[in-house]
């Protein structure tokens, strides 16, 4: 017969992977909305741009005004739903993600020098 410290521990191992995984495959999706300058001189930062984030596991696809689709690795978020992304593009120039999902929205504030914007983006 299993020792009953081995079952409990077997148990408490599932229930705190299993919060993770689907919550993993609810994230995937549709976002769209808006950034919104906080930080930085128009130009060269845009002070508004329509965005769109797609989630699909372990991608997120950024679009604006000049990106298409612009593949982000991305980890499953923390139990509290907030995720920190740090993305280096060509060139060695990054990108700082900082942000929170909640129901079906993602908020995050992002540095991309020398511009520092705010993300609101709806699932769709």
């Amino acid at each position: 017969m299993p020792h009953p410290f081995r079952i409990s521990t077997l148990m408490a191992i599932l229930a705190a992977a299993l919060p993770l995984k689907v919550l993993a495959q609810s994230l995937d999706g549709d976002y769209l909305g808006k950034r919104v300058l906080t930080k930085g001189d128009a130009p060269p930062c845009h002070k508004q741009d329509d965005v769109s984030v797609t989630i699909r596991g372990d991608i997120l696809l950024f679009s604006d005004g000049t990106l298409k689709d612009e593949p982000v690795g991305f980890g499953p978020p923390h139990s509290d739903g907030s995720f920190h992304l740090l993305h280096v593009e060509m060139g060695g120039r990054t990108v700082d993600i900082h942000g929170r999902i909640a129901g079906n929205a993602v908020d995050a504030d992002v540095t991309n020098a020398p511009c520092e914007y705010h993300w609101h983006v709806e699932k769709k």
